[in-house]
């Protein structure tokens, strides 16, 4: 037997949903035992009684103190595990073997710093909800091993991108490696800002698509502007990814032709009709979140709204 592996949930406010994923975290199957770190910043609708109802170890703090990267390495260090798994909220396992696969691959091969896992749309998700899951890094049936032996200044940005992804809506991380290099704090992109650190310091990532969640958002123009404006931002101060701004005015359109495809594809004639205004909704919120990306400035940040 393993011993301990944790998983780390940061919380506010979860939804009655909260506790169908901590019955799926205590249906895990594995030869260890399942701890669960709860964070909670600031919940008032009974998140943190329905986590300790469960057994979770629950450590609240201020909502205004809470960072991304801050929380989770809180969480860390309140926990016992080896391997510390990480999952959003309102993600859902989709099997008792979401956690073993990916500490399979821990237990595999030492040089692995961390796992993340596949995360299909949840099942009412909408048409044009589930064209876009398709086209995320994770959604692929096919596993990847990330590495860059010769470090990452020898791949070109789209292969760097490539080779640090690392997505932690849910994921495993070494703890050994944790302490070694723990999550920056400071806002939006902590879990690609670890991608890179640990595979410029000679670690593999892996993505592992037997590691299955459900999550899926349905969003709106402000959110998928400001989205894809950091996005954007983060890619290029991590991975020299640059856009011109003639480039990001052309994105919007190939996104656009790219979904009406898909939608067709999905849902046929008359549902790409009715899905067509909020396909455009998001071809122009990503063109041009790219496009104030590429001409930069903090003025304009202030003006989308900040980071997520």
């Amino acid at each position: 037997m393993r011993g301990e592996v944790s998983v780390v949930v940061l919380t506010r406010n979860a939804g009655p949903g909260f506790g169908l994923l901590l019955e799926r975290m205590a249906a895990q199957r594995g030869d260890f035992v399942v701890e669960v770190v709860v964070v909670d910043s600031g919940s008032d609708d009974g998140t943190v009684e329905t986590a300790r109802r469960f057994g979770a170890l629950v450590h609240e703090i201020p909502p205004g103190s809470f960072d991304h990267g801050a929380a989770r390495n809180l969480g860390v260090s309140l926990s016992r595990g080896e391997y510390v798994a990480f999952v959003v909220q309102d993600a859902l396992p989709a099997d008792g073997g979401w956690l073993s696969a990916m500490v399979e691959d821990l237990e595999g091969d030492p040089s692995v710093a961390g796992v993340y896992g596949r995360q299909l749309p949840r099942p009412e998700a909408t048409p044009l909800t589930r064209v876009l899951a398709r086209g995320s890094l994770a959604s692929s049936e096919r596993r990847r091993v990330q590495r860059a032996p010769r470090g990452l200044g020898a791949l070109t940005p789209a292969e760097r991108r490539l080779a640090a992804a690392f997505d932690d809506v849910s994921s495993c991380i070494r703890r050994s490696v944790w302490e070694e290099i723990p999550f920056e704090e400071g806002g939006f992109g902590e879990d690609l800002r670890w991608g890179r650190r640990v595979v410029e310091a000679g670690y593999a990532l892996v993505y592992e698509p037997r590691s299955v969640v459900y999550h899926s958002h349905e969003r709106g123009f402000r959110y998928d502007l400001r989205r894809r404006y950091t996005e954007a931002r983060l890619l290029r101060e991590l991975f020299g990814v640059e856009v011109s701004p003639p480039a990001a005015l052309l994105s919007g359109v190939a996104d656009l032709a790219h979904l009406l495809r898909g939608l067709w594809c999905e849902a046929g004639p008359l549902g790409t009709l009715r899905h067509a205004p909020r396909a455009a909704s998001y071809a122009a919120a990503n063109g041009l979140g790219t496009l104030l990306a590429a001409s930069d400035g903090p003025r304009l940040e202030r003006l989308i709204g900040g980071g997520l």
